[in-house]
């Protein structure tokens, strides 16, 4: 029971007092392809895209994390071409603890992909962001406010911030290479990075406070071995100084009805992200739509206060696809 406290006591510290700060991070990666390479924006197949995620860390502690992201994004196709431009909007939300810690923020990002070889892509891509970032006094408390053993909200918390809320601008770069065999056999390597310009964000003005450069890694498989059945494969490598993850994962696809107009499959996976947490999922694959859950199994040391329940993860997402015309050209294969 001690244990709990002191890890709970550290954890309420690294939120309010927290030096350069975190990304946000997901279990489902996959499903929230600008939050880990800019270039990534546009690599599907279709047209248009919509994709949502909701994800509470640690919900069985009072200091738990929530985070929500929304993105959508488009391509843009040259005639007579298989190059083409992409362009797409995210929106990250992301709060912590009893100071309210908010992170949220909206970016912008357009990405170009070349076709280097018969089904083999390069694309290059970049995103510019506004953030805000701030917290709330209104749930803490402070030494000052305690006399004679007793908490007194009405004494001064003695604590004084030149601001309590600071807007970033941000700016990251990424690289993808995509060879696509067909629909269902297809791989995407890539390296992203973020905040490369490491935007000031203090409290005090005298802090040099910097949001440090995120660097991701990843690697995206899916490979079709059956008639009614593709094997996935992904892989994920993220290093902001000092944190840094690694996570693995495997899956397989089952297509129940492969009927046009009722397409309907089920996807069943499991995730490692080293020395932190097993990442059970399953994701419904119906027409156009997925809709995916996740459950993070906290392995880490924190397991002692979060009795292994690192929370639920659910995720949305929807292609469009369009119509296309007849030509004498070849089409190209990510649509």
């Amino acid at each position: 029971m001690r244990l709990n406290i002191y890890l709970l006591g550290a954890l309420l510290f690294l939120t309010v007092h927290g030096v350069n700060g975190q990304d946000l991070h997901y279990s489902q990666f996959f499903n929230s392809q600008m939050n880990i390479n800019p270039a990534l924006t546009g690599i599907f197949n279709g047209d248009v895209r919509f994709t949502g995620h909701y994800r509470n860390q640690w919900p069985s502690v009072p200091v738990d994390y929530t985070t929500v992201s929304a993105a959508a994004d488009m391509k843009f196709l040259r005639p007579n071409s298989n190059n083409f431009f992409s362009g797409g909007v995210l929106l990250n939300y992301d709060q912590a603890g009893d100071s309210q810690l908010r992170f949220a923020q909206i970016g912008l990002g357009g990405s170009y992909s070349m076709e280097v070889a018969a089904n083999n892509f390069i694309t290059l891509g970049a995103m510019l962001g506004i953030a805000d970032r701030r917290f709330s006094l209104t749930n803490l408390t402070f030494d000052a406010q305690y006399t004679g053993g007793q908490f007194d909200p009405s004494l001064p918390i003695n604590e004084f911030f030149d601001r309590t809320g600071v807007t970033i601008f941000d700016v990251s770069l990424g690289g993808n290479y995509r060879w696509q065999k067909t629909s269902r056999t297809k791989l995407d390597l890539g390296l992203g990075v973020f905040h490369i310009n490491k935007p000031k964000h203090p409290f005090y003005d005298e802090d040099d406070i910097r949001l440090p450069i995120r660097l991701g890694i990843h690697a995206l498989a899916q490979f079709q071995v059956g008639d009614h059945f593709d094997l996935m494969a992904r892989a994920l490598y993220q290093n902001q100084s000092p944190y840094q993850e690694t996570v693995l994962g495997l899956g397989g696809l089952f297509y129940i009805n492969q009927n046009r107009g009722k397409e309907f499959g089920l996807e069943l996976g499991v995730h490692y992200r080293l020395n932190d947490a097993i990442v059970p999922m399953v994701l419904l694959h119906w027409r156009a739509l997925t809709v995916g859950y996740s459950h993070d199994i906290n392995t880490s040391p924190f397991k002692v206060a979060t009795n292994n329940n690192g929370g639920p993860e659910l995720t949305l997402s929807y292609i469009i696809t369009k119509v296309k015309p007849l030509s004498k050209y070849k089409v190209c294969p990510l649509f």
